[in-house]
């Protein structure tokens, strides 16, 4: 019987990107844990540290995979946007003069 291996996929700029910005979430969540469980013998301190930062970054990075496309459109048309008000703006001063 052959066995489905399921991969998910996490490539891509957006998800490293939006792993790296909740990087910082992470790394607090797993020392408070990890203190916490060498503390209190509950565990190992990276026992602890992983169960709390692994799945932050995962998550993030597949909401940086799903969401790729649209965080893509949303920066390029908010920059088009405002590249467009600075011309307006720029164009309305002309005529003033």
């Amino acid at each position: 019987m052959e066995q489905e291996l399921k991969v998910e996929q996490t490539s891509g700029f957006w998800a490293d990107a939006i792993a790296v910005a909740a990087s910082p979430v992470a790394i607090t969540a797993g020392i408070v844990r990890g203190s916490y469980d060498a503390a209190s013998g509950a565990g190992p301190f990276t026992e602890g540290f992983h169960a709390a930062a692994d799945p932050v970054i995962a998550s993030a990075r597949k909401f940086g995979t799903d969401h790729q496309d649209t965080i893509t459109k949303g920066l390029v048309g908010g920059a088009a946007t405002a590249f467009g008000a600075r011309i307006l703006n720029e164009g309305l001063r002309y005529l003033r003069r």
